[in-house]
């Protein structure tokens, strides 16, 4: 998928084909192999379904707003790529002529070229992923291409609990990230966007380093008035590209134990591309109503970052 070249907004689709059951790449053909430490079903979901897929499928330089995937024979594949300064963008496109789930894709894209994936077990909790596809620029450009694609989707299974209830939102903040990233890890700015609509922090601790804690209370103002405590630390500290911690809390909907927090900003002219990924703990247990949680708490976030331009 040809997503490290800038170019105008359009639609890449496939031309007429015959249709060969598991048919192979055959000209100016390109193979990358990769081992993945997540289990084959994991890595199928994730290289499958849109909302997975705008997270991880494009090179550095190039972000993905949107997918459609339709991942069975005859479904297609839409998605959306823009380049991170902005700028026109295009839609690549195909069709599937091959699904054997969790296995084997056979995906027909551009002017008829192929794209075959295969997923195979690597051993425990591991997936060796292999991609040939026909190449339609130099060979050094897909190369590079094609292996940062393999670089975000590695670190974006490595963020992830298999068989564990979880939350990824996205959300572009008109805001520099410098200026987003520093109000999640200044206390005196999380007090003003931290928490769901109608609480309010009293207090807010935050010492964003490895080991590090994380500590505010959220009252529930507009509510049963009693206090919230959200609680964690910090496992990566990356100013100002990523935050992962632990976080746990009592909330008005019941509490969470032990999850994990991966925060991502991404600058994109002038703006931050924010990805927030929250899995639950070891306990399984669900995250009750952090969706809606996460969601107005990013709406304040925006305002609060808005108001201080």
């Amino acid at each position: 998928m040809t997503t490290y070249a800038k170019c105008k907004r359009g639609t890449r689709t496939m031309a007429a084909t015959t249709k060969t059951q598991g048919r192979m790449p055959t000209q100016r053909v390109m193979t990358l192999t990769r081992t993945l430490n997540a289990p084959r079903d994991l890595v199928w979901q994730v290289y499958t379904q849109p909302e997975h897929i705008v997270h991880w499928m494009a090179a550095n330089d190039w972000t993905t707003p949107s997918a459609q995937s339709d991942p069975r024979t005859g479904g297609r594949v839409r998605i959306e790529m823009r380049p991170l300064e902005g700028g026109e963008g295009f839609f690549l496109e195909g069709i599937y002529e091959e699904v054997v789930e969790p296995e084997l894709i056979v995906l027909a894209i551009g002017d008829g070229r192929i794209l075959r994936t295969t997923l195979e077990d690597a051993g425990p909790g591991k997936t060796t992923i292999t991609l040939s596809w026909e190449m339609a620029r130099e060979e050094e450009l897909e190369r590079q291409g094609y292996t940062q694609i393999l670089d975000k989707l590695t670190a974006y299974l490595a963020d992830r609990r298999p068989n564990k209830p979880e939350i990824v939102l996205t959300r572009v903040i008109d805001a520099p990230r410098e200026r987003v990233f520093k109000a999640w890890t200044d206390p005196e700015q999380l007090k003003h966007w931290f928490g769901p609509q109608g609480f309010t922090i009293p207090s807010a601790e935050s010492d964003p380093r490895p080991g590090g804690t994380f500590r505010v209370v959220m009252r529930f103002a507009e509510g049963d008035g009693k206090d919230y405590p959200s609680t964690g630390t910090y496992r990566e500290v990356v100013p100002p590209e990523r935050i992962v911690m632990t976080m746990a809390g009592q909330g008005a909907e019941g509490s969470i134990d032990d999850s994990l927090l991966t925060v991502t900003f991404t600058e994109r002219a002038g703006k931050t591309l924010l990805i927030l990924h929250h899995t639950a703990g070891a306990s399984g247990k669900e995250l009750g109503g952090a969706a809606q949680g996460w969601t107005q708490s990013l709406d304040k976030l925006a305002k609060f970052l808005t108001s201080r331009a």
